[in-house]
């Protein structure tokens, strides 16, 4: 009767911490995408606020996905070549796509100024909401097929990450527009799709051992406290409540940001960190690493330009608009 002894060995994490800030910005993106698209096409408002959420998200992903990357030639490998059964290959044109799609967007909204919309602004919309479903579903199923990493290859974990962008893109909405002193759009899609995250989460740990295992031995703060307790349900009760307030909607849509963030860090880096052949855990994703606080800094940075970058990019059109009608 043989026995055969499987060993672990030392091997460097193949996804980085620039890999969790590019799904959380492109999918926040995505998100408010999606929320702008709604507030346009169904409850005829002009959801400015999640137009230039979506747009500067969009555009701050390109540098993690780059960083991530790591060479310039694995990034035009892709369209160098042909690889239509790849998931991959399939978002190397979804996200240039996307990006585009936004910044248009927001430039035919700025030079419209107060007028209504046209058929072509309306046609780009829902182009928009198009690409923001394929961002989302080619993020999610990027993750899901690598069949090396049960966590991720799991019918829960595309649902839940669809999920956390959603709200993260309503709660960026809702903060961006707190800081306009707007009470905004974003309020109903986060109470939604915060419950809905709470309700699929805790059936994917009930029918997933590998998620419990994650979740109770690996990662109980991280995983119960930071995304579950301050990132879902914190923010959820705050949305009810703060009907009126516009402060409670800012804090209550920054927390449902870092909830989603917190939900890929605990993800991304836990799953990698579960041996393949043992179901133990060996060493702990340091928050405070170099390549961490690297990511969070370039990514932060590029975030904040680019929202300062699209914000006066329609604002100025705007102007110039208005200025162009009075005469």
């Amino acid at each position: 009767m043989p026995a055969i002894d499987l060993m672990s060995f030392d091997h460097e994490a193949v996804w980085r911490p620039w890999a969790v800030a590019y799904f959380l910005l492109v999918g926040t993106g995505a998100g408010a995408a999606l929320l702008m698209v709604y507030a346009r096409l169904l409850q005829k408002a002009e959801a400015k606020g999640a137009l230039i959420i979506a747009a500067s998200f969009a555009l701050a992903s390109g540098l993690p996905l780059l960083a991530d990357l790591h060479q310039p030639a694995r990034f035009m490998h892709f369209y160098l070549s042909s690889a239509p059964g790849s998931i991959m290959w399939w978002g190397s044109w979804f996200l240039p796509a996307f990006i585009g799609s936004t910044l248009l967007l927001a430039f035919m909204t700025g030079r419209r100024g107060n007028a209504s919309m046209c058929g072509l602004e309306r046609l780009l919309t829902m182009a928009v909401g198009a690409l923001a479903l394929c961002i989302l579903g080619y993020t999610a199923g990027e993750m899901t097929v690598v069949a090396a990493r049960p966590v991720w290859n799991a019918l829960g974990f595309p649902v839940v990450l669809i999920l956390t962008a959603l709200m993260s893109g309503a709660g960026a909405t809702m903060a961006f527009d707190s800081l306009n002193g707007q009470k905004g759009t974003g309020r109903y899609l986060l109470v939604v799709s915060g419950a809905a995250t709470l309700v699929a989460f805790g059936f994917w740990m009930l029918m997933d051992a590998n998620l419990s295992h994650l979740a109770a031995e690996y990662a109980p703060v991280g995983m119960f406290g930071a995304f579950v307790l301050v990132g879902v349900v914190v923010p959820v009760v705050l949305a009810i409540t703060a009907k009126r307030s516009v402060l409670l909607r800012g804090v209550s849509g920054l927390l449902a940001v870092f909830g989603a963030l917190a939900f890929r860090w605990t993800t991304f880096n836990g799953a990698q960190l579960m041996s393949k052949t043992e179901t133990e855990f060996y060493g702990h994703a340091d928050v405070l690493s170099t390549d961490a606080l690297r990511a969070l800094a370039g990514s932060a940075g590029m975030l904040i330009l680019s929202l300062i970058a699209v914000t006066l990019l329609i604002n100025l059109l705007a102007v110039r608009a208005s200025k162009q009608t009075q005469a």
